[in-house]
């Protein structure tokens, strides 16, 4: 189920105060008090949610043995929604139009006896959602790594990523952070001293803001820093163009980069709309050259990056920092299923740190004194990357 086969898409989260350590007989009294079918009631959008083991649907009798696996602990969410689609409401009450027509002889309804119609198709509805006529069941993976204090939740939806939230603190009593850009920014520059250089910096731009534009839409408020995430990926970009696509981390290792399949650019300022690039070394087309020179950044970008723990595929969300359509290599001589299993949640892990070891290295250059030097080299770069076609065209 999600994190455990085939590819991997998740949001991460770090969990907040007094966490959970380990799979203890309290530990487990947790998650099965808030079970699916014992966490609260469906809310009032039809609604109902609540821990299951990986294995399926309707397991919802949480053991150690099912969910424990080396350090990690692997749950699900099941959600059960039981709404009526608009399509069957609005067929309920073409339905009862027509009732009422043929009773009353007529070829038009008046406006309180459309009312009447829906009223009397809604009620229908009702009573069928009661019965569970219309309800959907799925489920989405749930990643606890116990050491390091983080969860990873295979859904990249708001809503869904709300429930979860909302579901893991009733039932550990403590709340999730999650490592989306400006809080992973934090979080990274700690350490370091240099939280305030963070709290105090205002995004970039690669050209002149263009006539007729009022402010930076893409700044949100003043205390949002999740631009960082975006400035991280042109980063990327441009070191890639002009330097190697080996990037030196800390501790001397070298991590390898390369941006393929996917490039999503969006307009700074919020002119010139959004570009959405999917081929084979989509950075290389002379459309995404062009967007550098017109103010768009990259919001969401395909890489493949490789270190001495393999090499993993995927697209990366800036400001989110959300995986999607990750590829983790497999290692087919292991016969354990569960060892296979821990091999993978590890992976996965290793991806996560490798992501932040990644976007450490910009924030230190982000925050470095001598940061306006680099910001100089990026503008002329992307000035540089406009095709000769496109140049001949704006000269025209």
């Amino acid at each position: 189920m999600g994190l455990a086969s085939g590819s991997v898409s998740f949001r991460r989260y770090f969990i907040q105060g007094a966490g959970p350590a380990d799979v203890t007989d309290e530990f487990i009294k947790a998650i099965s008090e808030n079970a699916f079918g014992r966490y609260g009631a469906v809310d009032a959008d039809n609604v109902e949610v609540g821990w299951i083991t990986p294995r399926h649907l309707f397991d919802n009798n949480i053991t150690a043995e099912c969910i424990a696996v080396g350090r990690f602990v692997s749950l699900a969410m099941r959600v059960d929604r039981n709404t009526i689609p608009s399509t069957v409401l609005k067929s309920y009450i073409r339905v009862e139009e027509d009732v009422a027509l043929q009773a009353g002889g007529r070829e038009f309804l008046s406006k309180a006896e459309k009312a009447k119609a829906r009223e009397t198709a809604q009620l229908r509805a009702d009573r069928e959602i009661k019965t569970g006529a219309f309800r959907r069941m799925s489920a989405y993976p749930v990643l606890i790594d116990l050491d390091r204090q983080t969860v990873y939740f295979g859904n990249l939806g708001d809503a869904m990523n709300d429930r979860m939230m909302l579901l893991f603190q009733d039932t550990f009593d403590c709340a999730l952070e999650p490592a989306a850009a400006d809080r992973l920014a934090y979080r990274l520059m700690q350490p370091c001293g240099r939280v305030d250089s963070i709290e105090h910096a205002q995004p970039f731009h690669l050209v002149r803001e263009p006539e007729g534009c009022e402010g930076t839409p893409d700044d949100f408020d003043t205390g949002d820093r999740s631009f960082l995430g975006k400035e991280f990926l042109t980063w990327l970009w441009f070191k890639i163009d002009t330097d190697d696509s080996l990037l030196r981390v800390s501790g001397g290792d070298e991590v390898s980069v390369m941006i393929d399949r996917v490039l999503r650019m969006e307009c700074d300022f919020a002119m010139t709309g959004t570009d959405v690039i999917t081929a084979t070394g989509p950075t290389a087309l002379p459309e995404a050259k062009a967007a550098l020179t017109i103010g768009k950044q990259p919001t969401k970008m395909g890489l493949i990056i490789g270190s001495r723990t393999g090499e993993f595929s995927m697209v990366l969300n800036g400001r989110r920092m959300a995986v999607s359509a990750m590829r983790i290599p497999t290692d087919e001589k292991g016969n354990d299923p569960r060892a296979r299993r821990e091999q993978r949640f590890e992976q996965i892990a290793d991806v996560a740190e490798l992501l932040d070891v990644l976007y450490e290295l910009f924030l230190r250059r982000r925050t470095a004194h001598d940061w306006s030097s680099e910001l100089g080299q990026m503008c002329t770069w992307a000035a540089a990357t406009k095709p000769a076609s496109f140049a001949q065209a704006a000269s025209a």
